[in-house]
């Protein structure tokens, strides 16, 4: 409700009902289009790499368990592999060219990476470098559309709005999970088993490069390259208000005086210039936040699931390929629905802090139970079914899905997106989607043969990595919960905003306002 978002803007000006316009909305979730092929990716390779058309065309069928854990490693984690390259590129391209451009460009690179997969027919080259190809562009567009968002987003539903990026990730993943299940209930057993799920790919890709002409450039970065009347233009289409209101006006001033800074900054521009910058402390404590925080979300365990899915609840004792689909697919719907009720009503109510703690606690408890159940029962050696312990376990990987969904799912992405400064915004945030690439490749590279190797191990590592990313998020993380991007950056220690009086800079720096609560700024 207008008045609710109000309450948590930091402009002076009350925000009117208009900025929380449609068109805002329908932006972001064009955009999040990028975040679907990524979503449908982690989802529907781990599993139609199960089918027995897929087994058999690759000659994999009667292949021993190491090779097909080989097999499993390298299709799953050169999707990574060109995603982490992929992501480098977000602050070249993203900055160079403009937000719209490079999303345009991911959306190319993910369509050409498809087809060659969908041709590949059975032969492993083509194959494998048509997943490397699209991960080029899943990875440009996991960087750019959060950071796009965040620059095109009130202050009070940023959260929100970039948390649409999170929920297409598991649409995309949902419905990757249930593809799959479908195919192999209701079509022949024949290579168009698993072609199909790799066709379905071109959907998004086709609707991401579709949409681009029809969504605007982000103001911050036409206020940055081009002019602030064509940043005016932009932000008044976005708001839904005339150019001289005087919420517009001041939300225009504030950019504009962010952009002036930057240009009188005497440290240059280029690439070479901003990573100079990452040596000032306030940059540097961003990208070890930002950074530790996506080490953290890959070490949680939840790609291990997307990716393995069938062979997690193997390892748990539950037996047969269609029941493994059907548990994954169920896994997917409860992710799904649980991300839209953390990114639409939750992340600008209680903030990113208590989000990402709560959620860790969660899914520590789930993962220690898992790992000591395995442990105990050993349900792999024995051909009894599932226990009741067994039944447990698969519920406490469901409860896990929601810990992860309220936690780590969406915050870090909304988190990376509005912490750095918009000089060193694209950079700071190819380096922390390169970090989560870079995890998510050791991830998919080594969980067959942890599962293989250590068993109920594996589980122990992740519920140890999620146990001390309480202690880390409770030390290390501030709050940005309502915050403008300006503000942020003098949370973080950065330039102190003009205007900006001390008592309201105090308590910019606590970054925990109550709803109620405004950030005033002194008129001159």
């Amino acid at each position: 409700m207008p008045g609710r978002h109000a309450a948590t803007v930091s402009l002076a000006t009350p925000a009117p009902r208009e900025v929380y316009n449609s068109y805002v909305y329908l932006t972001a979730m064009v955009a999040s289009m990028g975040a679907f092929i990524f979503g449908y990716d982690l989802a529907f390779i781990g599993t139609t790499i199960t089918l027995k058309p897929f087994l058999k065309d690759f000659g994999l069928a009667h292949a021993s368990v190491s090779t097909k854990d080989a097999f499993s490693a390298n299709i799953v984690s050169l999707l990574q592999a060109g995603c982490f390259f992929g992501s480098l590129a977000v602050a070249p391209l993203g900055d160079r060219l403009g937000r719209k451009p490079a999303l345009l460009i991911a959306g190319i690179l993910f369509c050409i990476g498809s087809l060659m997969q969908t041709v590949s027919f059975g032969r492993v080259a083509p194959m494998f470098l048509g997943r490397a190809i699209g991960g080029l562009g899943v990875g440009l567009a996991s960087g750019i559309v959060p950071l796009y968002i965040a620059e095109l987003s009130p202050p009070a539903i940023r959260g929100r709005l970039v948390g649409i990026y999170e929920i297409s990730v598991q649409t995309g993943t949902c419905i990757g999970f249930w593809i799959c299940y479908g195919v192999q209930r209701n079509m022949a057993a024949n290579s168009s088993q698993w072609i199909t799920p790799f066709a379905i790919q071109f959907v998004p890709g086709g609707l991401l490069i579709i949409g681009m002409f029809f969504i605007p450039e982000s103001p911050r970065w036409l206020a940055q390259h081009k002019s602030r009347e064509i940043a005016a233009h932009t932000l008044c289409k976005l708001r839904g208000l005339e150019e001289d209101h005087p919420y517009l006006q001041e939300e225009l001033t504030h950019i504009m005086d962010t952009v002036n800074e930057q240009l009188e900054s005497p440290h240059g521009s280029g690439l070479v210039q901003q990573c100079k910058e990452l040596r000032i402390p306030s940059n540097r404590r961003r990208i070890f936040v930002g950074v530790t925080i996506f080490i953290f979300m890959q070490f949680a365990g939840s790609n291990a699931i997307n990716y393995f899915s069938p062979r997690i609840f193997k390892s748990i004792g539950l037996k047969g390929q269609s029941t493994g689909l059907y548990a994954t697919g169920i896994y997917g719907i409860v992710r799904l629905i649980c991300v839209v009720i953390a990114m639409h009503y939750v992340v600008d109510r209680f903030g990113r802090r208590k989000m990402l703690m709560g959620g860790a606690a969660v899914m520590a408890t789930a993962m220690w139970f898992i790992g000591s159940y395995i442990k105990i029962a050993n349900p792999t050696a024995h051909a009894v079914g599932l226990t009741a312990g067994g039944y447990a376990a698969i519920t406490f990987i469901y409860i896990f899905a929601v810990g992860f969904c309220f936690s780590y799912a969406g915050v870090p992405w909304i988190y990376c997106a509005e912490i750095f400064p918009l000089r060193i915004r694209g950079l700071g945030m190819a380096l922390c989607t390169a970090t989560h690439w870079l995890f998510n490749f050791v991830i998919a590279r080594s969980v067959p043969y942890m599962v293989t190797n250590i068993g109920y191990g594996t589980y122990y590592v992740f519920a140890s990595c999620t146990t001390l990313s309480i202690v880390f998020v409770y030390f290390c993380v501030p709050e940005t919960k309502g915050l403008s991007l300006e503000e942020i950056d003098v949370v973080f220690g950065g330039q102190v905003l003009g205007g900006l009086d001390g008592a309201a800079l105090e308590e910019v720096k606590m970054g925990m306002k109550e709803d109620s609560a405004h950030v005033e700024y002194a008129r001159a």
